[in-house]
C-alpha cells in the first residue's frame, strides 16, 4: 500500500466518523446547523411533521 493509499484510507475513516457524528446532534445543534446553511429550521421541521402525518394516514389505510 502506497503512502497515497494510506492517506485516502485515513480520509475515508475521518469522513465516516464525521457522518456518524452528524447523526448524533442535539436539536439545538441541528437547528444551528440548518441556520448556518441558510435553511429555515421551522419550515424544515414543519415539512417533516407534514410528511409524518401523511405516512401515518397511509399506514392506517393498509389495515
Amino acid at each position: 500500500m502506497t503512502n497515497h493509499d494510506k492517506l485516502l484510507d485515513g480520509l475515508d475513516e475521518l469522513t465516516d466518523t464525521m457522518h456518524q457524528a452528524e447523526k448524533k446532534r442535539t436539536l439545538e445543534e441541528q437547528v444551528a446547523y440548518l441556520k448556518s446553511k441558510g435553511i429555515d429550521p421551522s419550515k424544515t421541521y414543519a415539512k417533516w411533521d407534514d410528511d409524518k402525518d401523511d405516512w401515518d394516514d397511509d399506514w392506517h389505510d393498509d389495515k
